[in-house]
């Protein structure tokens, strides 16, 4: 799924960061878990819908800042662009990708499914109505060592080529999800993996699940979470069309505010911390840590957050009170993009 992102992401730089400010035609949605996990069954019951251009996703992925060069993901997609395929991921370090495509003896769009996938220190195995259809081992597991968060979305992509053209005509659409169990994996018994939870949808808890609010560049919707709803025991992530008002254009006024914060790891409790306020999620090509500078000290690590909401700056050589009252300055760099510059006081 993901390398879409980055191939889009790599090419936008390289062409000069032109048009950041872009506007999203539908609305998808996508949950993801508060939890992280490290090795583990993932097991889901759900139905698509068959539309050329949508992606439907069952998959754990890494989502700290550094993920670029660290990533970790596991994926079941379906594409409804294929009434009888599915595709299985893992993603390693640097974007190393080992994908394969399966076809499958039904449509995946008619009936409800069981899907799943195990991953472990040795390999990592997908099932299909309980049955193994695919296993990897190798070297590049022993990288899969990240703990990751549990996620599934709906949305359509840019790319012709994996996905298909956008099928407009079939949206508004959704795919369903029966239930969802988390097996942890236990290597000192036999039987390697224990159900520790199930979620059969009869409410949203939010203990567990969070609903997502970004987007990224090959990805044709916004995350809305209105679009994440529970009906009759089913959790529904639907795609609709936005109405007009709905549809924005990125603001050229993209900060906030910019606040001291006591709040910070333990790694980073020798400096200073500054958290940047977006109005709105802002497009990943303008979430640059080089495009941030302050009047007085040194930036020497930016947070990112994941939806695209903050960033949180820590700032050596000055505390809490000389802090106050510096200046933050923003200034993307690149043709349209430098019109977002920004210069905030510090609160």
């Amino acid at each position: 799924m993901l390398k879409r992102l980055l191939l889009s992401l790599i090419g936008i730089l390289c062409i000069g960061n032109a048009l950041y400010a872009q506007e999203k035609p539908y609305l998808g949605a996508e949950i993801r878990s508060t939890e992280t996990f490290l090795y583990g069954k993932f097991e889901v019951r759900m139905k698509t819908t068959e539309a050329s251009g949508l992606i439907y996703g069952f998959f754990t992925f890494y989502d700290e800042p550094d993920f670029l060069t660290k990533w970790n993901e596991v994926d079941i997609e379906i594409l409804g662009r294929y009434s009888n395929e599915i595709q299985f991921n893992s993603i390693t370090g640097n974007h190393s990708m080992h994908e394969k495509r399966q076809v499958l003896p039904f449509n995946p769009h008619e009936d409800f499914h069981l899907y799943s996938f195990s991953w472990t220190p040795y390999y990592i195995s997908w099932s299909v109505d309980s049955i193994e259809i695919y296993r990897q081992t190798g070297d590049f597991i022993k990288t899969m060592n990240r703990p990751q968060k549990l996620m599934m979305n709906v949305w359509p992509c840019s790319s012709i080529a994996w996905a298909g053209k956008i099928d407009a005509a079939k949206i508004p659409l959704q795919a369903e999800y029966d239930f969802v169990n988390f097996y942890s994996y236990e290597a000192n018994r036999m039987d390697s993996f224990q159900l520790k939870w199930t979620d059969n949808f009869d409410y949203f808890d939010t203990d567990r699940w969070q609903k997502a609010t970004h987007t990224f560049d090959t990805n044709e919707c916004t995350f809305e979470p209105d679009n994440a709803v529970i009906e009759a025991g089913y959790l529904k992530l639907r795609l609709t069309k936005p109405i007009d008002d709905e549809i924005e254009k990125t603001p050229a006024q993209l900060i906030q505010s910019a606040v001291c914060i006591r709040d910070s790891p333990k790694k980073y409790t020798m400096y200073t911390a500054v958290k940047i306020n977006f109005y709105k999620p802002i497009n990943r090509v303008l979430y640059n840590p080089d495009y941030f500078s302050i009047s007085q000290g040194i930036i020497k690590h930016v947070y990112f957050d994941i939806d695209r909401n903050y960033v949180i700056i820590y700032v050596e050589g000055l505390n809490d009170g000389q802090i106050k009252g510096k200046i933050i300055s923003y200034k993307p760099i690149g043709g349209e993009a430098e019109r977002h510059a920004q210069e905030l006081i510090i609160k």
